[in-house]
Formats: C-alpha cells, sequence, structure tokens
C-alpha cells in the first residue's frame, strides 16, 4: 500500500526519488518566503508574501501530518517563525520577537534537540537584513540570536532528561506487566495437582516483593520523589512492607493522612504538607512537605497503600497523581495474584490431605480408627481443633475434644447449643466470629471460651444420626467457602465409614460371642485359650481353667420352661462378668456350661474366685411372672503347669475336676490336684 505520501504523489519514481522531490519542493518554498522577508515584502507586498507564506506553511505541515510528524519538522516550524517575522516586519513592534523564547522551549515539549536546535539557529536567518542591509542595532540582534541558541539548548537538554526518566519509567512498567503476564499464563496452563505450582508459589511469593519495589523505584522516578512506600493494610493497623527509602527507618504512627485515605478509600494530594496542622500518618528522618497517598483497592476493599513523598514544597501535580494511581493499580494486580497463589496452595494441601484420607479409610474397620482419622486428617488441613460426639442408643459420647471437660457429666444436652442447632437443621451451621454469637457452641461442661471460629457438622447414614463432628478455631474466618465445602466432603466420607465400622463390629460381636448370653462363644475360648498358654509359657506364670455347670438346670426348663432358663442363663453371665477380673476370659462353653480363663492364676487363687463365683450365684435371686427361683453351680478347677502340660490335658482334666464336683453333693468348686 506505501506510505500516506506514497499515495498522494503516486508516479514519481522510487520511494528516495520521491523523498527527495518532496523535500526540494518545500525547501523551495521556504526560501522563496525567506527571500520575501529578506527584501521586506511583508511590509512591501504584504497581499503576496502572507498568502504565499500561508501556503508554505500548509504545505509543510501536511507534509509533516502526513509523516507520522516523522519528518518535516523543521520546515514546518519555521514556516511559523517566519509567519511571525513577517508580522513584526509589518507592525513594527519589535517586542514581538520576545515570543520566540516561549515558542522554542514549547515545542521542546513535542520536538526532540535535534530539531529544536536546528531551529533556534535558523532564526537569527529572519534578521539577515539588519546584518547586511540595513545594518541597524547588528550588537542587539546577534545577542537575541545567541541567548535565543542558548535557550533552546538547555531546554533541549532538560526535556531530554525528563524524557529519558519517563521512558525509563514506562520501560519498567512493561517488563514488570509482562513478567506477570507470563506468570499469569503459566499458571493458569498448570494443573492443579502438580507439586510444581507450589515450588511456583513459593517463587512468585519472594517474586512479589520484589515487584513491589520494582514499581516504588520507577514511580519514584516517574513523579520526582524523595520516597515511595508501600503500606499493607491489616484490618485497623498497617505494616510497611515495601519502600525505595534505604537510609532511615519510617516509624508508623497509623493515624492521620494515611489512617482517612484508607478510611474513606480516598487518595490525597497535597502540594504543600503543613507539618502543625497535618499528620502525614508516618515519621521518617526527612521532611515531608509534599505528599500523594493512594489507596491499593482490590475491588472494593482498601488492601494497602501507595504513598511518595518530596522535601519540595508543590513536588507534585495533578498528572502526578494519576501516575501513582495507575501504579498502585499494578500494586494490587500484583496482590490479587499472590493472594490467588496463596488459596491454590492452601486447596492443593487441602485436597491432598483430604485424598490422603480418603485412602487411609479405605483400609479402616475399626469405629475409633475412622473416628481417629477424621480429627487427624482434618486438624491436617484446616489447623482446627476437632471434636467429635458419638450418637448411639445411650445418646451422646465424646470421643475427641480439644478442650477441659468439667465433671463427667452422663448425659450431654445439645439442646440450645450450635451443635445442638446443627443436628436439629441436619446442616452444618459456621460461625466466623463466635464473639457475635449469642448462642453457645457445646453444652456448658465443654470449655470453648478461647475459639473465635467455629463449624459443626452432623453426621448421617441412610437418615440415622452418627454422631457430630466440628472444629475450633482461636482465629477469626478460619475457613472460607471452598474449605467448609471440603470439611463437609470429608464428613460425608467419614459418615460412611463409620456406619460400615459399626456394621463390621456388629458382624464380628455376632461371630465372637453367644446370642444369648453375650459372652464369647466357644470357637473364641478355644483360641483365647490357646493365646494365653502360649503367653503363660512365655512367661513362665500359672494359668487356670474353670469349668462351671448350673445344677439341675434340665430341671430348670422341665419345671419353669425355657424362657426362664434363658432367663436364668443370662443372668449366670452377667455374675460371672461382674464377678471376674478385667484380665480374665468369661466364655460360654455350652448347654448351662460356663468356663473363665484365668491368666496368672494358681490353683489357690483359682479357688478362691471359683468360690465367689459360686456363692454369688447361690446368692442370686431369679424372677419371671412373679416367679422366684435359685440356683447353685458346681465348678471344676485346673492350672498348668501344675495340673497339665498341654491345652487338651487343662480341658479334660477340668472336665473331671467338675464331673468330681456334680458326683460328689453339687455346690462346690473342686480343683483337680485333690482328685488325681
Amino acid at each position: 500500500m506505501g506510505s500516506s505520501l506514497q499515495q498522494i504523489f503516486p508516479g514519481r519514481g522510487d520511494k528516495k526519488g520521491k523523498s527527495y522531490w518532496l523535500r526540494g519542493a518545500s525547501v523551495l518554498l521556504l526560501v522563496a518566503s525567506w527571500a520575501g522577508l529578506l527584501l521586506n515584502y511583508p511590509v512591501q507586498f504584504p497581499r503576496i508574501w502572507f498568502p504565499f507564506t500561508a501556503v508554505t506553511l500548509i504545505a509543510c505541515g501536511a507534509l509533516h501530518l502526513l509523516s507520522g510528524r516523522r519528518e518535516y519538522a523543521i520546515e514546518f516550524l519555521y514556516a511559523i517563525l517566519l509567519i511571525l517575522a513577517g508580522i513584526i516586519d509589518i507592525s513594527a513592534f519589535l517586542w514581538l520577537k520576545l515570543a520566540y523564547f516561549p515558542f522554542i522551549i514549547a515545542m521542546t515539549r513535542f520536538y526532540r534537540m535535534n530539531v529544536i536546535i536546528p531551529l533556534a539557529v535558523l532564526v537569527p536567518f529572519n534578521a539577515l537584513r539588519s546584518f547586511t542591509i540595513t545594518r541597524e542595532n547588528i550588537a542587539g540582534e546577534a545577542a537575541f540570536s545567541f541567548f535565543l541558541i542558548l535557550t533552546s539548548v538547555v531546554a533541549s537538554f532538560m526535556f531530554r532528561v525528563l524524557r529519558s526518566e519517563k521512558e525509563k519509567a514506562v520501560n519498567e512498567l512493561a517488563k514488570i506487566t509482562t513478567g506477570a503476564r507470563e506468570r499469569t499464563q503459566d499458571t493458569e496452563m498448570e494443573s492443579l495437582g502438580s507439586d510444581e505450582l507450589i515450588s511456583h508459589y513459593f517463587a512468585s511469593k519472594i517474586r512479589a516483593n520484589e515487584e513491589i519495589q520494582e514499581l516504588l523505584h520507577a514511580i519514584k522516578h516517574a513523579v520526582f520523589a524523595d520516597a515511595a512506600y508501600f503500606f499493607e493494610s491489616h484490618g485497623d493497623t498497617i505494616s510497611l512492607r515495601c519502600s525505595t527509602d534505604d537510609k532511615g527507618k519510617v516509624i508508623i504512627t497509623g493515624k492521620g493522612v494515611l489512617a482517612t485515605c484508607l478510611r474513606e478509600r480516598k487518595p490525597f494530594l497535597s502540594g504543600e504538607v503543613d507539618e502543625k496542622n497535618i499528620e502525614v500518618g508516618y515519621i521518617k528522618d526527612a521532611r515531608i512537605l509534599s505528599l500523594i497517598a493512594v489507596p491499593v483497592m482490590e475491588g472494593s476493599t482498601p488492601v494497602g497503600l501507595l504513598t511518595v513523598d518530596s522535601s519540595r514544597y508543590h513536588a507534585f501535580n495533578e498528572p502526578g497523581q494519576m501516575t501513582v494511581k495507575m501504579f498502585s493499580g499494578q500494586i494490587a494486580k500484583i496482590l490479587e495474584r499472590e493472594r490467588v497463589y496463596t488459596i491454590i496452595k492452601h486447596d492443593i494441601t487441602a485436597l491432598r490431605i483430604i485424598k490422603e484420607f480418603s485412602s487411609s479409610l479405605a483400609a479402616s474397620i475399626h469405629y475409633d480408627d475412622v473416628v481417629n482419622k477424621l480429627c487427624h486428617y482434618s486438624r491436617q488441613a484446616f489447623s482446627g481443633a476437632p471434636f467429635f460426639f458419638e450418637h448411639g442408643m445411650q445418646g451422646f459420647q465424646a470421643k475427641q475434644f480439644p478442650g477441659e471437660i468439667s465433671g463427667a457429666p452422663k448425659e450431654i444436652d445439645f439442646r440450645g447449643t450450635l451443635a445442638g442447632l446443627a443436628i436439629e437443621n441436619r446442616h452444618k451451621e459456621y460461625v466466623s466470629d463466635i464473639r457475635q454469637f449469642v448462642m453457645k457452641v457445646l453444652p456448658p461442661q465443654f470449655r470453648t471460651e478461647d475459639a473465635r471460629s467455629v463449624i459443626a457438622v452432623p453426621l448421617f447414614f441412610e437418615g440415622d444420626l452418627i454422631g457430630i463432628f466440628g472444629m475450633l478455631s482461636t482465629q477469626k474466618e478460619f475457613l472460607d467457602s471452598r474449605q467448609i465445602s471440603l470439611v463437609e466432603v470429608m464428613c460425608n466420607q467419614a459418615a460412611t465409614s463409620i456406619a460400615n465400622a459399626k456394621m463390621h463390629a456388629e458382624i464380628e460381636r455376632m461371630a465372637t460371642t453367644d446370642g444369648l448370653t453375650g459372652l464369647y462363644n466357644h470357637r473364641v475360648f478355644q483360641q483365647k485359650l490357646t493365646e494365653e498358654l502360649k503367653r503363660s509359657e512365655r512367661h513362665e506364670t500359672p494359668l487356670s481353667l474353670l469349668l462351671t455347670d448350673i445344677d439341675f438346670f434340665k430341671k430348670v426348663n422341665d419345671t419353669y420352661g425355657h424362657p426362664v432358663g434363658d432367663l436364668v442363663l443370662r443372668g449366670v453371665s452377667k455374675i460371672l462378668l461382674h464377678e471376674i477380673r478385667d484380665i480374665d476370659i468369661a466364655a460360654r462353653y455350652g448347654g448351662e456350661e460356663f468356663v473363665v480363663i484365668l491368666p496368672g492364676t494358681d490353683s489357690v487363687g483359682a479357688k478362691n474366685i471359683a468360690e465367689r463365683l459360686r456363692k454369688a450365684i447361690m446368692a442370686e435371686t431369679f424372677s419371671s411372672d412373679n416367679r422366684t427361683l435359685k440356683v447353685t453351680t458346681s465348678i471344676g478347677i485346673a492350672t498348668v503347669p501344675a495340673d497339665a502340660r498341654t491345652k487338651e490335658e487343662l480341658i479334660e482334666r477340668t472336665d473331671q475336676a467338675l464331673y468330681h464336683a456334680k458326683h460328689n453333693g453339687r455346690n462346690q468348686s473342686v480343683n483337680w490336684e485333690m482328685i488325681r
């Protein structure tokens, strides 16, 4: 397509040739106008010279604009000065020549010194007629030309320095923006399960301070401040996170301008700070006479303050304030990215812990194991102190509680508490600040005074309440909405596992216990006796076995019926469990026969226990349908290693001792050593 000039002047040779042709035409027009000025045409032929020079100005201006202001700048500006020179000549107002100075200075704002200085050098040629023809005021014209050129040099140099600082600040900002954009793109491409993302997070965390530091230096150069600071907000207080001031310390008072900016969320600009009447909000080792403070906002929430100060009066203007606002937006983006990384990191950590929790549940079939894992992994994932109350036929029972429990209540009543509300609503309840909550968290015996926030989640399985899980935290708002959802996920998984564990425990109980008496069945008795004999042999300690039989039990069944017989069997079982030690093992051997394994007990000790059992059973009165009866028992006793060496020998000789007791009067206990 070519450039705009090529489109306007087609068919004039190649690009280089067209450029020469156009520049030659513009120079020719300028020389003609300048020659007219030299010959005093503005005075003698104003109707010819001014229109001609105006056409020259328009032509040079058009070429300058069409070239994108990259070329014909000197031609265009000099044409303007020719018009000004003609006006001065025709008006004879020599003082108008002073207009050259503001014109040159103003143009340095838009053009570089390679344009301004040559333009200033051309100005004396406008007065060439005074040097060569009239020869009037030559010294004055020379001095004027000299100072005009000097002004152009000084102004160009100053604007060059300012322009260089601005370009440096813009380049630094572009570099920071590009880096941030690249990292953001990288983050979006990462998988949430990638360990590299966590590493990236830590790198970004460190990088955030570096980026803010670079921005502060850029701001300082951009607005010519003495120092730039970024104060981070922590609710009611602020702290200095980054600054460009390496020389002195900053003391934060947290009042005055900074507090007002954060509270009203409005920037502050002062050309002159009256230290007697205005409190800035921080004190440094240098005077603060000019200040800009801009709140750094994430949405509608102020997260910090960006300030620049100077020891000069009126150091900042409105464009400077706009620049600081722009940089505050960049800092807000850095903080937002840092916050997003923090959230992602927490979520990834929580998901990893939940994954481990889910995997561990698959291998857990015991109730207490599941509850312990729920509390352990929830503490790791969410940094809260967990509690768990089991719900069963007898009401609630505290399985886990992190604080102090006063007294030993038999019944836990959740009515009027947050936990009770969660149970009643069958939904989780979360309180971010307990101090603003009127209802108690738990019943009074459970101390929760140190907690600031709490979550309570009832656990249901197929509509039945299993228990209630919760976490207490000393931090306010310790969970966000995503973490609350993850807690519910953990509780749902735990509810299923707890129900399975209970079912497994019930099946195990049915497989190992006697359905009528609740004692171990014969199979478990054989297993337990084998284990205890091995332990006895390993520790070289005695072990005794009791085999007891209810006397005339067939007569009980025949007289009172089998339901009463079952009642007697259950009653005898309870007496056995009540009278034996914790280390002893009772089981139903079969029919009306029961066995008791007595680890670490010799024949004398076994005799004492047997007699205690016999007397307790004999003293018990069984009642059914307004009828009462009493029963007695006969007990055989044998001991290893005194009476037997193997399990079979032990059982056989215990049975022989029982046989002896039943055929020699019943209601007695007999040691095998007495009948050997």
